[in-house]
């Protein structure tokens, strides 16, 4: 027993420590303050804005970070994927220069991130509740900056969302940017990504990784590869699509590494937001909105809008994206496919989406 003890002692020791340290660094890293834009002489850059604000959008309240090089540039609201998962904290991590080129509202709707609310319940979040207030925010930031329209941009568990103000909001935007579009949360996406895994798999020798995934597939009686459940291994399929490269980025192997440690160390939000972030995350993904159903064959979107992939995102195939450029009908489409990134074109290829969110920008404004 006195040799167990001297064994279990210290490792205990050791994991309280470990929590401590990482208390701590939570604890003073947890500004809740975002960078500001800098002249030479130190000073806060002219016509610059950079804000952490909290609104009443139809009755809740409802936080966001505003940020742009010069407040004269276009508008941009960005919707952030997850569901439930707000996404400017990785501009601390990546060089990401849309905000010398927009003024970008990063909003956190109610019930994740800043906008986290202990007393909401899975069903206060809809995709009918989410259309309504995004509009608001829209309204609040032409009147705001001073915009006739501004831009829309969505990521992967917001696209449902853009796609829905795409089709039902021609007067508060100028187009839609539908970063990683969403397209069925069943079994198909799946399907898409098997062939792929395998093939990827088997000419890096991975049996371990190639054992997993013929585990969470099965033989249909059309001799077709289909998901054995697609309610249960979403989990799994992510770990799988990490150690292919094809998850989040194309460089990211691990969730932890890439994800909730970076988010806890991120200066923008205050010790409690960062617990509120994954609350939020939780609390979305019980909502009616974290099902919505996209299929390839939507209603027609009544602004421009571009579909912009990364040709190793298996989170949201490519091919299922094609198919949905192909059927919808918009007054002007495009589908741009990134080459060397997986989930997140943005923030993997940045310069070259820019390029082209920029080009579309110029001929939408005219």
């Amino acid at each position: 027993m006195k040799k167990v003890i001297k064994i279990v002692v210290p490792i205990i020791a050791l994991i309280l420590i470990c929590f401590i340290i990482f208390g701590l660094i939570v604890i003073f890293t947890g500004r809740g303050s975002v960078a500001l834009f800098l002249d030479e002489d130190e000073s806060m850059a002219s016509n610059s804005i950079a804000e952490r604000t909290f609104q009443d959008i139809n009755g809740r309240k409802n936080g966001m970070i505003i940020r742009g090089k010069d407040s004269d540039n276009p508008v941009l609201l960005f919707i952030s994927g997850g569901p439930g998962v707000p996404q400017y904290w990785l501009n601390e991590y990546y060089d990401n220069k849309i905000e010398d080129y927009y003024t970008v509202c990063w909003w956190e709707w109610a019930g994740e991130g800043m906008s986290y609310d202990a007393a909401m319940k899975p069903e206060d979040i809809s995709m009918e509740s989410l259309t309504k207030d995004a509009v608001s925010v829209a309204k609040y930031l032409k009147e705001r900056l001073g915009k006739e329209k501004i831009y829309l941009m969505a990521h992967s568990g917001g696209t449902p969302l853009g796609l829905k103000l795409a089709q039902t909001d021609q007067d508060d935007f100028y187009c839609y940017f539908a970063m990683g579009q969403v397209i069925d949360q069943g079994e198909i996406r799946y399907r898409a990504g098997y062939p792929y895994l395998k093939r990827y798999f088997e000419s890096t020798g991975n049996t371990k990784a190639l054992k997993q995934l013929e585990q969470l597939m099965v033989k249909d009686k059309n001799g077709e590869m289909v998901p054995v459940n697609p309610k249960t291994i979403a989990g799994n399929w992510e770990q799988l699509l990490l150690s292919a490269g094809c998850g989040t980025t194309r460089k990211m192997r691990s969730d932890a590494l890439g994800i909730f440690f970076p988010q806890m160390f991120s200066k923008c939000y205050t010790p409690m937001e960062k617990i509120n972030f994954w609350r939020g995350k939780a609390l979305n993904s019980q909502s009616s909105y974290s099902h919505s159903e996209v299929s390839t064959k939507e209603a027609a979107s009544k602004i421009p809008i571009y579909f912009i992939s990364g040709r190793f995102d298996y989170t949201c195939p490519v091919t299922l994206v094609e198919e949905l450029y192909q059927n919808i009908e918009a007054p002007e489409k495009g589908l741009y496919i990134f080459e060397e990134s997986a989930h997140s074109p943005l923030w993997e290829e940045n310069e070259t989406v820019l390029d082209v969110m920029r080009k579309a920008s110029d001929k939408d404004m005219k």
